[in-house]
C-alpha cells in the first residue's frame, strides 16, 4: 500500500503527533519515541528516521509505534478508512502529551545526581568481563515512557583516572550497530539519581564528566614526574591510542575523553609545561580530527608550550589510521614508534590549520575531480599554499549525501550558530535593552522575558543550551550598563521565582556565563575594525578584535552595541568598508569557535520618519550590511497612525515596540511580534496592543482590515493568531 494516502503525504500525518519544522526538503522535530533536547527526528517524503534513537519506518510503522498497536492492526484499520481522515486517538494524544511534559521537565530540571569522585572501593564492577554486557546503568535523562536503566554491549572499557590515580569513571565503547555506528559513553558511580518514575537511586549512571577534566592518561603524567623522567608528551586522538602508546618508555602518551572537540573541556596546563610536546592526529579523510588537533596546537602554544611538534600521518595511510592501528594491524614495535615520533616537524599553525597536500601540481584531496590541463605558470609558494587550502575545502558529493544531514543549531530563533546578525532600530527604540536582555537569556538558556516566544508570562527554553555571552556597550558609560544590569537581574529573579525555577541556580549560571564591558571613552583601543589610512581600502582587525579572540573563545554569543561605535574610523555609507566589517565578524565567529556575533545598528532617519523602519533596507549606511549578515531583526516604536487606529494615547504608544524578522536566511520567518516597555525600560514580549476598530470577519473566522495588503493588515493577522 502506498504510504502517500490520498488525503496527504506522510509529513501531514506525522505532524498531527509531532511539532515539525521544515528543513530543506524534509521536516524536523523532537522525537516522540525518546527524550531529547535537540531535534534529531526527520520526516522525508516516504519514511521517518530518528538519528538519536534509530527509530525508522514508513507511515504504518510510525502509527503502530506511536499508538502502541500491532502493525497488522494498523494496516487493516487503514484499509477500512478513507484516507486516514480521522484525528489521532485520544489515548495516543494523552501519551504524546505526557511525553512532551516529561521532555519539558527534563529540559528545565537541574541535574539531580551527584557524581561520587573518587569512586568508592566497595561498589560492584561496571563490566563483568569478556563476552558480557555492562551491568544496568541508570538513565537520569530518560522519560517515563522509556527504559530507566540499560545495559551496553562492550567493545572496549577505558578507565578514566585523575592525576593521583583516583578512579573518576569509565568510557564504554560499544561495537558497531546495524547502521554501522559505534558509541562512546561516559559512565560513573553516582548517588541521588532522580529517575522519571520518582525514585532516587545510587549506581552506575550515564554522566558527562565535570569540567575542566584531566587528560586521559593523567596517572602516567604523575608517574613520569615522580620518576624524574623528562616531561615529553605525545598527544593522540582517543583512549585506545593512548593505551597502546604505553609501550613507549621515552614518551608519556595522553589524550582526552568526550569526542573530537572535547579537548576544549580538558585542562592542558601541565602538558603545556612539558619540555617537548608532539601532536599525532589520525589519518582522517574528513579532516575533522586533523582540525581539532590543529586547534589544540594553537591552545598549547597560547599556554606557552616551548617545544611543540607535529606528526603528519603517512601519505599512503588508510582512512582513520592511528597509533593503535600501527601497533595492532601493522605490528609496529616500540622502537618503530619512537622513530616515527622522532620524525615530527616543528609545529606551525599555517601548516596544520588545513589539510596538507604533496604540491599544487601533484595529488589532489580525496574526491576531487581530475584537474584540467595545467596552465603555463609556475606558482609562487604563497600561491601554491593558497591553492592547497582552497582545494582542501571541497566536500565530496556522495560523502555528504550518504551521511546524516547536519543538525542546524540556532542561538535565537532563526539565528544560526556561528553567523553574524544585526539588531536594527531608531534611536530610543530599546536596542541596548533588547541586546542585553537577549544575552542574559542566552546565558541562562531561558527566554526569561518572552522576547522570542509568543507566550506571555511564560519562560521557555531557547533553541540552544546556556552558554558564555559577552556584551560590549560602546556608547554607554559603565554606570548605565550596571544600572540596567541591576534592574534586569532583580526582574529576572522575580520572574524565575514566579515560574517555579531554582532562582539561585539560574542567577549563578548567568553570573558564570555573562560578561558585560563598557567601552565608553576607550577611543581606538576599542576599535573592532580599522582602516590604516584614508587612502587604503583594506580594513584590518582592530585591538578589540584581537581581545575578543582571546576573551570570547568558546562563547555562544558576542553582542556589540553599536556597530558605528566599534568601527568609527570607517565610512558607514561605503560598501567596501562595511562589507569588510561583516567579513571580519564572520572571521571572529571562526576564531572563537562558532560564537554568534550580533551588532546593534541604526535605521535611516527617512525610514524612521516615513514609518518604514521595519523594512530590511532601512539599515543606515551601505546596503552591504544587510546583504552580508545572515539574520536581521528591526525594532520600531509604534507610530502615531497605528496608535490612532488602535485607540492608544500618544504616551502609551511609545511603550509598544514592533519587532520584525527582516532577514532570516536559515529558517522560516516567524513574522512580527510586539514588545512592551515596563518599569525601568525593561522589554517584555508575548503581548499584543489592543485590537484596532472597524474590522470585518474573514472566512477563516479571524479578521482582516479593509486593506489586506497594508502594514495594518499584517498586524491584524498577528492579533488574530495567523
Amino acid at each position: 500500500m502506498d504510504v502517500k494516502i490520498a488525503s496527504g503525504p506522510l509529513v501531514d500525518y506525522v505532524g498531527r503527533y509531532v511539532r515539525l519544522q521544515r528543513r530543506g526538503r524534509q521536516s524536523q522535530g523532537l522525537c516522540p519515541f525518546h527524550a531529547e533536547r535537540t531535534p534529531s527526528f526527520y520526516v522525508y517524503s516516504d519514511h521517518f528516521h530518528c538519528y538519536g534513537c534509530g527509530a525508522h519506518g514508513d507511515l504504518f510503522d510510525f502509527l503502530a509505534k506511536v499508538e502502541k498497536r500491532d502493525l497488522g492492526e494498523v494496516i487493516r484499520d487503514l484499509r477500512d478508512r478513507s484516507g486516514l481522515a480521522n484525528a489521532p486517538s485520544a489515548a495516543a494524544q494523552e501519551r504524546l502529551a505526557a511525553h512532551r511534559q516529561a521532555v519539558e521537565a527534563l529540559a528545565s530540571e537541574p541535574d539531580s545526581y551527584e557524581l561520587v569522585s573518587p569512586q568508592p572501593a566497595n561498589i560492584p564492577p561496571l563490566w563483568p568481563g569478556e563476552g558480557a554486557p555492562t551491568v544496568a546503568i541508570l538513565r537520569p535523562a530518560a522519560a517515563l515512557t522509556e527504559a530507566l536503566k540499560t545495559q551496553l554491549p562492550v567493545a572496549a572499557l577505558h578507565a578514566f583516572q585523575g592525576y593521583r590515580g583516583e578512579m573518576l569513571g569509565y568510557v564504554v565503547r560499544t561495537p558497531k550497530n546495524r547502521h554501522g555506528k559505534k558509541g562512546a559513553f561516559q559512565v560513573a558511580w553516582c548517588r541521588n539519581v532522580l529517575l522519571a518514575d520518582g525514585t532516587v537511586q545510587e549506581g552506575w549512571t550515564f554522566v558527562s564528566f565535570p569540567e575542566p577534566r584531566p587528560v586521559y592518561g593523567a596517572p602516567r603524567v604523575s608517574d613520569a614526574r615522580e620518576d624524574g623522567r623528562p616531561d615529553r608528551y605525545l598527544v593522540v586522538e582517543g583512549e585506545k591510542c593512548a593505551d597502546r602508546g604505553a609501550v613507549l618508555s621515552d614518551w608519556t602518551v595522553v589524550s582526552w575523553v568526550g569526542g573530537t572537540n572535547a579537548w576544549l573541556k580538558t585542562d592542558w596546563s601541565l602538558i603545556a609545561e612539558g619540555e617537548e610536546v608532539v601532536l599525532w592526529p589520525d589519518a582522517d579523510a574528513s579532516r575533522v580530527g586533523h582540525k581539532a588537533m590543529a586547534n589544540l596546537g594553537k591552545h598549547l602554544a597560547a599556554l606557552g608550550c616551548r617545544n611543540l611538534r607535529w606528526i603528519e600521518p603517512p601519505a599512503d595511510a588508510p582512512n582513520k589510521w592511528d597509533l593503535a592501528d600501527a601497533v595492532d594491524l601493522d605490528g609496529w614495535t616500540a622502537n618503530r614508534l619512537s622513530e616515527f615520533v622522532a620524525s615530527a616537524q616543528p609545529w606551525r599553525p599555517e601548516a596544520t590549520a588545513e589539510p596538507a597536500l604533496e604540491s599544487a601540481e601533484g595529488s589532489l584531496p580525496p574526491g576531487m575531480p581530475p584537474r584540467p590541463p595545467a596552465r603555463d605558470k609556475v606558482l609562487t609558494e604563497q600561491e601554491r599554499v593558497s591553492l592547497q587550502k582552497f582545494e582542501a575545502r571541497r566536500r565530496p558529493f556522495l560523502a555528504v549525501v550518504n551521511s546524516p544531514p547536519p543538525v542546524l543549531q540556532f542561538a535565537l530563533p532563526g539565528f544560526l550558530r556561528g553567523t553574524v546578525g544585526l539588531l536594527v532600530g531608531a534611536g530610543g527604540s530599546g536596542k541596548s535593552w533588547a541586546m542585553l536582555q537577549s544575552l542574559i537569556c542566552l546565558a541562562a538558556g531561558l527566554d526569561i522575558w518572552s522576547l522570542w516566544s509568543d507566550m506571555p508570562d511564560t519562560i521557555v527554553h531557547l533553541p540552544c543550551p546556556a552558554g558564555r555571552c559577552l556584551y560590549l556597550a560602546a556608547e554607554d558609560p559603565q554606570e548605565i550598563v550596571d544600572w540596567r544590569t541591576h534592574h534586569l537581574g532583580l526582574d529576572a529573579a522575580e520572574r524565575l521565582r514566579a515560574a517555579g525555577y531554582d532562582v539561585n541556580r539560574y542567577l549563578d549560571l548567568i553570573d558564570q556565563n555573562l560578561g558585560t564591558f563598557s567601552l565608553y571613552g576607550g577611543g581606538q583601543e576599542n576599535a573592532f575594525a580599522v582602516a590604516p589610512s584614508r587612502t587604503e581600502t583594506v580594513v584590518q582587525r582592530g585591538p578589540l578584535y584581537e581581545n575578543l579572540v582571546q576573551v570570547g573563545f568558546g562563547s555562544l554569543a558576542i553582542g556589540m552595541d553599536t556597530l558605528g561605535r566599534v568601527a568609527s574610523t570607517l565610512e558607514e555609507k561605503e560598501g567596501v568598508d562595511m562589507g569588510q566589517v561583516i567579513d571580519l565578524a564572520e572571521a571572529l565567529t571562526v576564531d572563537t569557535g562558532r560564537a554568534n556575533v550580533l551588532f546593534s545598528h541604526h535605521v535611516t532617519k527617512s525610514a524612521a520618519l516615513n514609518g518604514q523602519a521595519q523594512e530590511q533596507q532601512a539599515v543606515s549606511g551601505s546596503r552591504k550590511l544587510t546583504d552580508h549578515v545572515r539574520w536581521q531583526a528591526n525594532m520600531a516604536t509604534m507610530d502615531a497612525n497605528t496608535a490612532k487606529i488602535r485607540e492608544i494615547d500618544d504616551t502609551d504608544r511609545r511603550k509598544w515596540v514592533n519587532v520584525v524578522a527582516a532577514k532570516m536566511n536559515y529558517a522560516s520567518n516567524d513574522g512580527a511580534r510586539w514588545w512592551r516597555r515596563t518599569e525601568n525600560g525593561i522589554l517584555v514580549g508575548g503581548f499584543s496592543p489592543p485590537e484596532q476598530q472597524q474590522r470585518q470577519p474573514n472566512l477563516a473566522g479571524g479578521s482582516v482590515s479593509a486593506r489586506p495588503g497594508s502594514h495594518m493588515a499584517r498586524m491584524s493577522r498577528e492579533v488574530a493568531g495567523e
